[in-house]
């Protein structure tokens, strides 16, 4: 593994001796496929970690503090007396698009406008989901962690600075924070003092049917380090 992260790191430093980069994508994701694309790592929904064990997160300097997914679970259905389904039946709305969905971010701290908390249950080993203080499914611990484990054992959070020329956007990577050890209470206590939250991104498609594009559990980008045991940061200017 660390032979592999002094690889990443030195092809890191080689995109950034390139100096800006044009992005290959509009739109918030852009940074973040630019790079992989440098790096030569195809644009997947794949589960594991982006590069030999490695996840590989990329974020403008100026979205601090804005969220960042750090990878999506399904609540645990089976044992819940509720789908996905039925949850967008019963609290989703329409947008102004005449369309019927569920998007929102949910939080530990307080209610949301939608009336949506999370709470971390220690008794039961799992994160609740509450609207108007009923229960309406939940995570289990021991899945949590799996996911946080398998994905961020090892994470390259890289940062870059962002200019517009002639209507385009272009980056300069040039700082990477390196983490190792990912922990769930680490997670438990991020969620309680709201800097970690599950959103909802479901819609009902044309012919009836719920889509969903994961239910994202993401992180305040300045609170990253915190999620972690162990943590460097490098600058490459």
């Amino acid at each position: 593994m660390e032979n592999n992260s002094e690889t990443l790191l030195a092809e890191i430093k080689e995109v950034n001796k390139k100096g800006w980069i044009k992005t290959l994508r509009k739109g918030d994701t852009g940074v973040g496929y630019t790079l992989e694309t440098e790096l030569g790592i195809r644009a997947n929904s794949n589960q594991k970690p982006d590069f030999h064990g490695i996840e590989i997160k990329a974020f403008r300097k100026g979205s601090i503090g804005k969220l960042v997914t750090l990878f999506s679970q399904v609540p645990n259905w089976k044992k819940s007396n509720t789908n996905r389904s039925e949850v967008l039946n019963e609290y989703g709305y329409l947008d102004e698009n005449k369309r019927f969905n569920l998007y929102c971010s949910v939080f530990g701290h307080e209610k949301n406008t939608l009336n949506w908390k999370l709470e971390v249950d220690r008794i039961n080993k799992r994160i609740n989901i509450f609207n108007n203080d009923k229960i309406v499914t939940f995570w289990d611990f021991e899945k949590i962690e799996e996911r946080i484990l398998k994905k961020h054992d090892r994470t390259f959070f890289v940062y870059s600075d962002t200019k517009i020329e002639n209507g385009k956007e272009y980056f300069l990577y040039n700082k990477i924070l390196i983490t190792q050890k990912a922990s769930l209470e680490n997670f438990l206590k991020l969620i309680e003092n709201g800097k970690v939250c599950m959103d909802f991104v479901m819609h009902r498609k044309k012919n009836g049917t719920t889509r969903d594009h994961g239910f994202l559990w993401r992180i305040r980008s300045n609170f990253i380090p915190d999620l972690f045991e162990n943590q460097k940061t490098v600058n490459l200017t």
